[in-house]
């Protein structure tokens, strides 16, 4: 008997108008980040019907949707979710992966995509701002059966990527869920909640089937918020080729 491959959902966080005390954070207008978001959703729906099975958009300021609905019901051949998120994982305090992990939290108890999900379908979990060029191809090339995916590496610095990863609900649940206070910058002498969540995934992801090294490198377009910088210009250019080559021969090697 045949077993149907896993559909595959896109989650993107988003937070359009940040805490006005968030710390480390330059691209703090609303309306550039709601622009950001829209230009991003644009890249993702064209990709329903063909690598992607549905989109969940969920934020957490509590700012008006209508024109990304809008946009979503005028463009997409498949289903675009939104969520209105509660507004206590905008926290400046916290800090964004923070926000994040609660943004999760409650996609994965609330969303109405995901309570209908095989247990073998997985959810790509995407920075909201940010347009991964080459999702189609981290999608495809995705290790068969596995439950989380991730990037952590730790060779200069404790680092859990948190602008691409992916998981099914169980994966979620033994990696991810409740992460948030166990990552706040505010409990760790300010510091990123990334080298935090590096901590926490090495612990939690020492059983099971779990990849804790993405094949492709992400090839991410979109306006960083802490410098305004776009990541697919200048040397994040050259940063990006230099870590595909490194996966592509040596898998598990890192600048």
């Amino acid at each position: 008997m045949s077993t149907a491959p896993p559909r595959h959902y896109l989650v993107m966080t988003a937070t359009i108008t940040p805490p006005p005390d968030a710390p480390g954070l330059t691209r703090t207008d609303p309306q550039l980040r709601h622009d950001d978001y829209q230009i991003a959703l644009t890249h993702y729906c064209a990709l329903l019907g063909d690598c992607l099975d549905g989109i969940v958009f969920a934020e957490n300021s509590g700012s008006g949707l209508t024109e990304l609905r809008r946009l979503a019901a005028e463009s997409t051949p498949g289903p675009v979710e939104f969520l209105a998120i509660d507004a206590s994982s905008n926290e400046a305090a916290g800090g964004r992966c923070f926000g994040e992990s609660r943004i999760l939290d409650a996609v994965m108890a609330r969303s109405a995509l995901v309570a209908r999900a095989a247990a073998a379908d997985v959810f790509w979990k995407v920075t909201g701002r940010y347009r991964v060029l080459n999702l189609p191809e981290l999608i495809r090339t995705c290790p068969k059966g596995v439950d989380f995916y991730c990037d952590l590496r730790g060779v200069r610095s404790p680092w859990a990527d948190m602008r691409v990863m992916s998981w099914t609900r169980a994966g979620f649940a033994h990696c991810l869920e409740g992460v948030g206070d166990l990552i706040r910058e505010d409990r760790h002498d300010g510091r990123p909640g990334e080298e935090s969540l590096y901590g926490v995934l090495c612990g939690r992801t020492t059983k099971g089937r779990v990849v804790t090294c993405l094949r492709r490198e992400p090839l991410i377009d979109g306006v960083r918020a802490y410098d305004n910088q776009n990541w697919s210009e200048g040397r994040q250019k050259f940063v990006y080729r230099l870590r595909q080559a490194q996966r592509l021969m040596l898998r598990r090697v890192w600048i």
